[in-house]
């Protein structure tokens, strides 16, 4: 194909645990799509470098190439590293966005093929965001934050089962005992990440200083602001609230047709970690910042369940993170969520 008749060239990438689904299509100007291969490589070490060597291959070098691909839980972060680290430009988009995007071309089958090719085609005709890498640090407090949640869940599910066993006949006392030590390791290894983190954060200045600010919100507490900030990278591919709102999972999702209409609920499409991170601050938020208690009691009043407050509660701390974070602020006292001025 001459290279003169090539606008746009997109690679898209479908990635799984131990494989990388690719294709690479071009946009002409006779204003259509043409896949120019398709082929799949080990999700690995070895694998990435025959995916380089593939994609150098067939790419129009005359023109910059377009990556786009699917955030698959940590499994694409190999390949999105390696192609940032080549100079290629990426858009990493959320699963159910490209769900939405299959949908709207009325494709009904699905494979990791076609999934490349859909992806392909989105990036070739849609206007993505470009994919701003994290710094090193905020990779790490990501990875550490997580393996804090991870222990805290065994934890208490040992907690659960020392209980039982402390309440059963005749406990096994041998048992009783490999618990509680257990118990014990996982105390120790929580101080050991609380301190990894805040050397971690300490060590760089700017990072410091801003979640000095955020913790300056009642309710919020170092763990939490730091959780938050890590899992949104900084808040770098965030663009204004909405956006943020809907990577937490936290947006309200309506469903109506016809005479039927079902109860308004979060899509939980999102980022479980920043939910997770949230909820205790949401709780304690109720006793601790007059504002937010005022509001929790004002839709108490409006015959709102209290889950609905405390989930109201986790949108509000959110968007009060993101915008003293962006703004470099401290909280004040009698603040409205409503006024954030971090759009």
């Amino acid at each position: 194909m001459s290279t003169k008749t090539i606008l746009k060239q997109c690679l898209g990438i479908d990635v799984s645990m131990k494989k990388i689904d690719c294709c690479l299509s071009v946009y002409t100007q006779a204003l259509q799509i043409k896949v120019v291969s398709t082929s799949k490589f080990e999700n690995n070490s070895k694998g990435l470098p025959k995916l380089q060597q593939w994609i150098e291959k067939k790419m129009d070098k005359t023109l910059c190439l377009h990556v786009n691909m699917e955030a698959t839980g940590v499994y694409h972060e190999d390949a999105a590293y390696y192609l940032s680290d080549l100079g290629y430009k990426l858009s990493i988009i959320q699963p159910a966005k490209g769900r939405q995007y299959a949908k709207s071309l009325d494709e009904k089958n699905k494979t990791d093929r076609i999934d490349a090719i859909m992806l392909a085609r989105m990036g070739l005709e849609r206007e993505l965001p470009l994919w701003n890498r994290p710094e090193e640090n905020l990779r790490v407090l990501k990875r550490l934050s997580r393996e804090r949640i991870s222990i805290i869940r065994d934890k208490n599910g040992l907690t659960n089962q020392l209980h039982a066993l402390n309440h059963s006949h005749q406990a096994f006392k041998d048992s009783i005992k490999r618990i509680k030590d257990r118990i014990k390791l996982a105390d120790k290894q929580l101080a050991e990440i609380d301190q990894q983190m805040h050397d971690l954060i300490r060590e760089t200045p700017v990072l410091d200083e801003k979640i000095k600010r955020v913790i300056t919100i009642p309710g919020i507490n170092f763990v939490t602001a730091a959780t938050v900030i890590a899992e949104t990278d900084g808040f770098s591919n965030i663009s204004n609230r909405r956006h943020l709102v809907s990577y937490a999972g936290l947006d309200i999702v309506i469903r109506e047709s016809g005479t039927l209409s079902w109860r308004p609920h979060i899509s939980k499409r999102g980022n479980a970690y920043i939910r997770a991170a949230l909820y205790m601050a949401a709780v304690s938020s109720i006793l601790h910042n007059q504002v937010l208690r005022i509001y929790f009691n004002r839709l108490k009043d409006k015959g709102k369940p209290g889950k609905t407050g405390v989930i109201a509660l986790e949108r509000k701390l959110l968007i009060l993170i993101f915008t003293l974070y962006k703004n470099n602020t401290d909280y004040i006292v009698g603040y409205s969520c409503n006024n954030a001025g971090a759009d």
